[in-house]
């Protein structure tokens, strides 16, 4: 499953005194499989342009295509795309409204119409999915669970309609460093397990960790897309647009700017200790010389 945004501009309030665009002439094609990250400082459209992938908003300008077919040509079934394409906002655990978890993971296949068999059935995957497999915590309230564990119970809320394509705003924001990990580690799987990955970020190291692909916002527009070690080799430009780079970047630019060959394209945790156990051996060997 592909979706494609043709030259798609948004303007929020257009013809009023407030009119503002927020994205603008954004051409992207999300392919099958990506785990793709959208970067960018506070007001470059990131979350504008993710709610336009599942249809949320409507653009001002352009097409939104999914699989070839613009979502918004009548005719076309919104539940569909829904469907096909979920999305996962920013606290998402805001939304839980049910007295108990299987119901509120529940809303959405029912709403399909699906039998209650068929219902009971997405539930139980979905939240084994998310890593709440427990029977006993499916008949809990979800506000007695702990914010990570409520943010999983949301996001299982959108697995139980088996979407192909995920889309997250900032996933793991406010979560502590534990449950960050563990949800980010949860995303990656489903990525692993055949789902397509659209993820709002701010986070570089996250980025540099879980993502396949980059696409970095600018002013409404995009100012590039690539393979985060394409993107994180031009700390400079990212710097000069307010974002920051992975840490292994500065620490890989600090090396390099003392003399230590540390490659350019290390950009992860892993990547670095190898490097750095490389440049280990090799100044043993010398020094044994």
């Amino acid at each position: 499953m592909q979706v494609t945004l043709e030259n798609v501009t948004h303007t929020y309030q257009p013809g009023s005194p407030f009119q503002a665009t927020a994205i603008r002439n954004v051409n992207l094609e999300i392919r099958e499989g990506d785990f793709l990250a959208l970067i960018g400082h506070t007001g470059s459209g990131k979350s504008t342009l993710a709610q336009h992938i599942n249809g949320l908003l409507r653009p001002t300008e352009g097409r939104v295509l999914l699989d070839g077919k613009d979502i918004h040509q009548k005719g076309y079934d919104k539940k569909e795309v829904r469907r096909k394409v979920g999305l996962v906002f920013q606290y998402p655990e805001h939304q839980l409204f049910e007295e108990t978890v299987a119901k509120d993971v529940a809303f959405g296949p029912k709403n399909l119409g699906l039998s209650p068999e068929e219902v009971s059935e997405r539930v139980t995957e979905a939240l084994r999915r998310v890593g709440l497999g427990d029977p006993a915590l499916a008949e809990k309230s979800p506000f007695e669970l702990s914010g990570g564990q409520m943010r999983r119970v949301a996001m299982a809320g959108v697995l139980a309609m088996r979407p192909q394509i995920l889309v997250l705003d900032e996933p793991a924001a406010g979560l502590d460093p534990q449950s960050r990990r563990e949800m980010l580690d949860m995303i990656s799987d489903l990525h692993r397990q055949g789902t397509t990955v659209v993820m709002v970020s701010h986070a570089m190291d996250d980025v540099a960790h879980y993502a396949t692909r980059a696409v970095v916002m600018e002013k409404g527009a995009i100012a590039m897309d690539g393979a985060p070690e394409e993107i994180f080799r031009h700390g400079e430009a990212l710097e000069k647009m307010g974002l920051d780079v992975p840490s292994v970047c500065k620490l890989g630019m600090y090396l390099r700017e003392n003399g230590l060959p540390f490659p350019q394209d290390a950009f992860r945790e892993d990547q670095a200790l190898s490097a750095i156990l490389t440049l280990w051996k090799g100044g043993k060997r010398h020094g044994a010389q």
